[in-house]
């Protein structure tokens, strides 16, 4: 009896040592799994912009299948620089992303001098999700009916016209530009905007500047109100969303594409378990059938599957298509 005793008060001595193993067990599974705390997609451009919607939409879905929450966190400014930055040097846990457009990674190298971060080194390029076309627009009560319309007018009296942007070395700045160039009036004067297509779009309503160009998610409601009128698209082809729309490719008889896309980033040095594991996501992502639908009414379609490789491959070469076109259009700061 006595040696039972012993042996059961022993078994006691021993509980908490075993107990303490168990937690301290679940506290390093529960640091090691991820995510195990809310993801960031920061957007740097406005709120109801183009890229902050399908930002929304893609993370939504990311979300659930992480079984975690993102939130968009938008950090607009420097026509896109601030947001970027603020990602690229965010620290490399798993935790911060960038989720931006063609201009963080392509073009914004090629335009200021001074850029805060270096895209090809402090960004890893994790997918390419949804293509991102324009269509250049004037105010719905505008003398200009058609494009040939304001490529006879402008060039007869340039001085007299004008176009907006959503900042200096924005995709919507280089685009404007080249069309001028296209049109002959290469020194058209250019207004740019801090507030985003929210600013262009009332001042083109107002009549107080001649043109800009934004995506069908931003213009698309004003032009069925009547309150814009969209002459042409800036890629290859019409869009699904307005096929009674022409593209500059088709009247100028010329290859012309401003097209852009959004993207996901990591700052470099994230583990690439962390970005096989958002990759993978945002590929099934692209299998919804919500989100498909949803992207190609606004008329930013999705763009092929990519494996994380052809997707960095592909960023190099939208580096150099931009080059081109970005000569071409001499757009400085």
């Amino acid at each position: 009896m006595q040696s039972m005793r012993r042996h059961f008060l022993g078994s006691l001595a021993t509980l908490p040592v075993a107990v303490s193993g168990i937690l301290g067990a679940a506290v390093v599974n529960a640091q090691e799994r991820y995510p195990n705390r809310a993801l960031k997609f920061i957007v740097p451009f406005a709120p109801g912009s183009s890229t902050d919607i399908s930002a929304r939409l893609y993370g939504e879905i990311v979300a659930k299948q992480l079984g975690t929450t993102v939130v968009v966190d938008n950090r607009a400014g420097a026509g896109g620089n601030i947001g970027s930055a603020a990602a690229a040097h965010s620290a490399p846990d798993g935790y911060t992303f960038l989720y931006s457009t063609a201009t963080s990674y392509a073009i914004a190298p090629l335009i200021y001098p001074d850029l805060q971060y270096s895209p090809v080194r402090d960004l890893l390029p994790i997918a390419v999700t949804n293509t991102v076309p324009t269509l250049l627009v004037v105010s719905g009560d505008s003398e200009f009916k058609t494009f040939q319309d304001l490529m006879v007018r402008v060039k007869a009296s340039p001085d007299k016209y004008s176009y907006g942007s959503n900042g200096v070395g924005a995709n919507s700045h280089i685009t404007c530009k080249l069309v001028a160039t296209r049109m002959g009036v290469p020194d058209l004067l250019h207004v740019p905007f801090k507030n985003g297509s929210q600013g262009v779009m009332s001042e083109i309503m107002a009549g107080r500047i001649t043109y800009a160009v934004d995506p069908w998610s931003v213009v698309g409601p004003l032009v069925k109100a009547g309150k814009l009128r969209a002459l042409v698209t800036t890629n290859r082809k019409r869009l699904s969303v307005a096929p009674d729309v022409p593209s500059v490719s088709e009247l100028l008889r010329q290859d012309f594409d401003t097209t852009t896309w959004a993207g996901l980033w990591a700052p470099t040095g994230t583990s690439a378990d962390i970005a096989a594991r958002l990759h993978d996501a945002i590929t099934e992502a692209r299998k919804n059938a919500v989100l498909v639908k949803q992207l190609e009414d606004q008329g930013t379609p999705l763009m092929p599957d990519m494996s994380i490789q052809q997707v960095t491959a592909f960023m190099k070469q939208e580096a150099e298509r931009w080059k081109v076109m970005i000569k071409e259009a001499q757009v400085t700061v």
